[in-house]
């Protein structure tokens, strides 16, 4: 145990070679590279470049980098260029890089009493300056 009586913040990673069909839940981190059917709840999960996942999400923070199926409930959700989103975002910010696929719809959580509203932001994707 740390200071204070903590826990240290415990990261998880679901491999490229791990199918898994059930739920997830952990107050740490999770990345996922393999694959998961059921339902993820975790503090902050990353999609890797080739999962497949077909599952419901509640975190404070999703990075998807590969494909997603199911629906996201999440304080930020970031869509890298590699993201192919499919199904329902529920977010306060929203992340969206150039070459990111989104189907499906895309709605706010309400914030909490004395939180900005939600914000939805495109980033570009590694281009600058003018031609």
């Amino acid at each position: 145990m740390k200071e204070g009586g903590k826990m240290p913040v415990q990261h998880s990673i679901i491999s490229p070679d791990l199918k898994i069909k059930g739920d997830l839940v952990s107050s740490g981190d999770i990345k996922v590279e393999g694959s998961v059917e059921g339902s993820i709840s975790c503090r902050t999960l990353t999609l890797g470049d080739n999962p497949v996942l077909n599952c419901n999400v509640t975190a404070d923070t999703v990075r998807v980098n590969g494909e997603f199926s199911g629906q996201v409930k999440a304080t930020k959700v970031v869509l890298t260029s590699t993201a192919r989103f499919n199904g329902d975002i529920y977010q306060e910010t929203l992340e969206v890089e150039d070459g990111a696929s989104i189907q499906g719809h895309v709605g706010r959580l309400k914030s909490a009493p004395g939180r900005e509203p939600a914000k939805i932001s495109a980033v570009p994707g590694g281009q600058s300056g003018t031609k």
